[in-house]
């Protein structure tokens, strides 16, 4: 994924020396990734500015130009790595609309399977462990509406809302609590190295779906 060639080695630049717009975008995203890997396999303590910068194959200065501390890297990189859609695997499209309960399930699934990667488990322990000293990281990226799959199970709400199937005042905030009941405890446990079998995993799925369709029922 890294490379040893500083950027723009052998490739065109602009006049001056400069690199090119798309050659500075490749290399924030390889010190990215590379400072992802890092924090991952060494923790925030473990992982120096001139690791990153190698692994990125590039430069300090260029590193230190774009992030002046490893504390200014830490802190781009989590709230990056939470948000991303690629990583640690594609999101799949979303699921149809019309059957709420079969969405909510392919939701959860979903979501309980990203929760539980092993790189996700370690990028919680990881924040985690630095909660108190960075506390505007967890705001950031795990505070309403951070993560994309809120906002999908919010407008599920309300399309089914819309056609009187359902209860559902505030689509965000029971959005936020579904994806709780369905990867909340079940994340805490993997974070202490404690996996449920595939059986309980599906167990636990089905009885958070279940559950919060009851209270949705309208009065």
């Amino acid at each position: 994924m890294t490379s040893s060639t500083a950027p723009g080695e052998g490739t065109k630049r602009n006049k001056g020396g400069r690199p090119t717009a798309e050659q500075a975008s490749d290399l924030d995203r390889r010190i990215r990734e590379s400072a992802l890997e890092l924090f991952l396999e060494h923790g925030y303590e473990g992982t120096s500015m001139n690791g990153i910068a190698a692994a990125a194959g590039t430069t300090k200065p260029s590193l230190y130009a774009r992030f002046p501390t490893k504390e200014a890297v830490f802190r781009s990189v989590m709230g990056w790595a939470v948000k991303r859609t690629d990583w640690p695997f594609p999101e799949p499209p979303a699921p149809p609309l019309d059957d709420l309960e079969a969405a909510l399930t392919e939701i959860a699934t979903t979501a309980l399977r990203r929760a539980l990667d092993p790189s996700m488990v370690r990028l919680e322990q990881v924040a985690i462990a630095h909660a108190s000293s960075y506390p505007e990281i967890a705001r950031r990226t795990y505070g309403r509406g951070a993560w994309p799959r809120t906002k999908l199970v919010a407008d599920l709400l309300r399309h089914h809302a819309g056609k009187g199937a359902v209860d559902a005042d505030d689509p965000e905030m029971l959005a936020e609590l579904f994806l709780g009941m369905a990867t909340s405890a079940p994340a805490r446990l993997a974070s202490f190295g404690i996996i449920r079998t595939p059986a309980d995993i599906e167990s636990h799925t089905r009885a958070a779906v279940t559950l919060f369709l009851r209270g949705l029922r309208p009065a």
